[in-house]
């Protein structure tokens, strides 16, 4: 028999769950739980032993403060040292104006890696992943004993579940073993970071109204016009290693673009229309076996040997 109540129940549902999707913020429609080592060695094993290309990374603890964020998203205090506002325009002649600022960094990457401008930003980002932990780059992995060693940090005693992002490319066009090809993608690198709030609103208003500021104005309306059209957010994966230690960790970068950070929090929608992405919690319960299940299968990539390189071979050759 037709219920009206169940009918308006349905589509209240339906609705829900497609506004839900629309504003995905940090890839939160797309978590899944894993509580036992046979979930663990159904979804991430089996996969990890497919022929599917499948990227990974892990986090040490699940918190919302942990997104997956370029590592220069994740220091706001020194992007808005650039700002009087509160929102800052990231393109390709901020990074190089920045990274110059850097003095000796720019110096050491000069004279030992060469060329320094935005026609040549992805060595430029990638030196500066590693050595300075600011860059537009997020570190993924192709093996699963890299992330999941990052993840678990050779700890024995295990207080918070663990994060593994797994990531599958949909479009081959997305990603690239080209290093010509990766700086042009940085090159065109167009993200918005805005880190304010109400009052910071207000104060704006004051500005433009009282027209004491015309930088200031012209920033703030430019940028209050750009948050009022939709944002497209893209991904793109480079698998270009650029140093031993990266070549090791079998390490690709994931480089976000064209999108707008409000407050640590972007729309990530379409990102999983061009990647499918998948944030597994894994449960604190399991974390002991897993570290046994890397020290088995891969003793080299056991968290102490990620930096070191040469142990890690010993430790190979041993076994």
């Amino acid at each position: 028999m037709f219920s009206a109540r169940d009918h308006l129940k349905e589509k209240l549902d339906a609705l829900n769950a497609k506004v839900t999707n629309d504003l995905d913020f940090d890839f939160s429609t797309v978590a899944k739980r894993i509580d036992t080592f046979d979930e663990f060695q159904e979804h991430i094993v089996d996969g990890f032993n497919s022929e599917r290309k499948l990227f990974y990374r892990g986090e040490r603890i699940n918190s919302p403060k942990r997104r997956l964020l370029p590592t220069m998203l994740r220091k706001p205090e020194e992007i808005l040292r650039y700002s009087d506002l509160g929102i800052v325009h990231i393109d390709s002649d901020f990074l190089v104006n920045y990274y110059n600022s850097l003095g000796s960094f720019a110096t050491v990457f000069k004279n030992t890696m060469g060329q320094f401008d935005k026609e040549h930003l992805y060595e430029l980002c990638a030196f500066a992943q590693h050595y300075c932990e600011f860059s537009p780059l997020i570190d993924f992995t192709k093996s699963i004993y890299p992330a999941l060693s990052f993840a678990i940090k050779n700890r024995t005693v295990f207080d918070e579940d663990i994060i593994l992002f797994v990531l599958e490319i949909n479009d081959a066009r997305d990603y690239t073993d080209d290093i010509h090809r990766a700086d042009e993608w940085l090159k065109s690198i167009n993200v918005y970071f805005s880190c304010f709030d109400e009052f910071d609103i207000r104060n704006a208003v004051k500005e433009i109204t009282s027209n004491k500021q015309l930088d200031m104005t012209a920033e703030f309306k430019k940028h209050m016009q750009r948050i009022s059209t939709k944002p497209v957010p893209t991904a793109k994966l480079i698998d270009v290693p650029t140093n031993t230690r990266m070549k090791f960790q079998q390490g690709v970068f994931l480089f976000l673009n064209n999108f707008q950070l409000y407050n640590k929090s972007y729309l990530t929608k379409q990102i999983r229309e061009d990647f499918t992405i998948t944030k597994y919690i894994i449960s604190k319960d399991i974390c002991p076996a897993i570290k046994e299940y890397i020290n088995k299968n891969a003793p080299w990539y056991a968290y102490e040997y990620l930096t070191d390189i040469q142990s890690a071979f010993k430790i190979a050759v041993e076994e």
